[in-house]
């Protein structure tokens, strides 16, 4: 569990740990309502038609009602508590049944917009005149999500931003509990990405706009909706007890992550900070990057990673975990485009039953940060 940290300027907080357990799965979502053609049989497939289709089910005896939030943060620059814009979107039983979605104007000592950050999510400083500010934003946020637990894919991330925007503005942090969609993906399927286009176009959600916040809550909601469904739990908190998922929780002064049980923590690598934060989300991973970045050198990258308790290599080998692919959307290298030699090898690699992951550099910019 962390503490908070002084309000007088950004700190680097703790993060969540991810699993890398995995299993095969494919799924289809269509629109709000998840298809359940190939239903299970008997009780246990009933009790399942319920909650995709968008009915309470019983469970113990009693009925049993599944209310959650997914959200999703973008930032005008590469401080975490710059947030511009946030989506959310409510899930009742099994079904999106509510939406909010607004532009934020950042806090005021962070509130410049960086070329890159524009380029990802196509928000300008413009764009936020007359927007709420932070504090105006983070009431409607906690009044939407009415106490319910909150979903995010890279949670760290996403919490960070709420939590550091509060510490800017010198307010407190609000009481709330949440979950990670990206988490849960790493223990249902084995994918080579599991960046939030990539696990939305294998099981089928929409996804038309990556990088606008509410699409990319809605995405987030489909994901954690689809795993409930691949391991027929009946409600969320089902589905995380059978994955041994804890949630994460922040009140006014403390916060702890949301991680799997039986992650082992990695053990720092030679040449990495040694005072990194080991919850960070590239604490103890080998990295490479493929490609020519658009938000900072190579070899600024490979001084980050090493700061944040990483190794950057230059080759992709059997001890690398995280491959870089320099691109804003990791959509393109999966449309046909010509693969590089090194994300050829990371595809042998997972093939080979190799734990390895690629990253799209929106992704890696945001691991940085988690």
């Amino acid at each position: 569990m962390a503490s908070r940290p002084h309000p007088s300027g950004p700190t680097r907080s703790q993060s969540r740990s991810s699993c890398e357990l995995h299993a095969h799965a494919t799924l289809a979502l269509c629109s709000d309502r998840l298809d359940v053609a190939a239903a299970t049989p008997g009780d246990q497939g009933s009790q399942l038609r319920s909650i995709l289709t968008g009915s309470t089910h019983v469970r113990g005896g009693h009925a049993v009602s599944d209310t959650w939030v997914a959200i999703d943060f973008e930032t005008a620059n590469g401080y975490r508590g710059s947030p511009c814009a946030v989506g959310l979107a409510a899930v009742e039983d099994g079904r999106i049944t509510d939406r909010m979605y607004t532009l934020i104007r950042p806090p005021a000592a962070y509130g410049h917009f960086a070329s890159y950050n524009t380029r990802v999510h196509g928000i300008r400083a413009t764009d936020v005149d007359g927007a709420p500010s932070w504090l105006e934003a983070l009431q409607q946020i906690m009044k939407f999500t009415a106490g319910r637990i909150i979903v995010a894919h890279n949670a760290a991330f996403d919490l960070g931003v709420l939590r550091d925007a509060c510490t800017a503005e010198g307010s407190a942090w609000p009481t709330l509990r949440y979950t990670c969609s990206l988490v849960a993906a790493r223990r249902t399927w084995r994918l080579l990405s599991y960046g939030l286009p990539e696990i939305a176009k294998h099981v089928g959600a929409p996804l038309a706009d990556h990088h606008h916040a509410g699409a990319d809550a809605e995405a987030a909601a489909h994901i954690m909706l689809a795993a409930m469904q691949y391991h027929q739990a009946m409600t969320l908190t089902h589905l995380l007890e059978k994955l041994s998922i804890v949630n994460g929780t922040i009140t006014s002064e403390t916060w702890s992550g949301s991680r799997c049980r039986t992650t082992k923590r990695s053990a720092l690598l030679p040449g990495a900070n040694p005072d990194a934060d080991p919850d960070g989300a590239l604490y103890g991973k080998t990295v490479c990057i493929t490609g020519k970045l658009s938000s900072m050198t190579r070899d600024e990258a490979h001084n980050l990673i090493a700061h944040v308790g990483g190794k950057p290599v230059s080759n992709v080998g059997t001890k690398t975990n995280v491959l870089v692919h320099a691109t804003l959307d990791p959509r393109y290298f999966t449309m046909g485009s010509e693969k590089s030699n090194k994300l050829k090898a990371a595809e042998r690699l997972l093939d080979a039953g190799q734990e390895i992951e690629v990253i799209g550099e929106a992704d890696f910019f945001e691991r940085l940060n988690s």
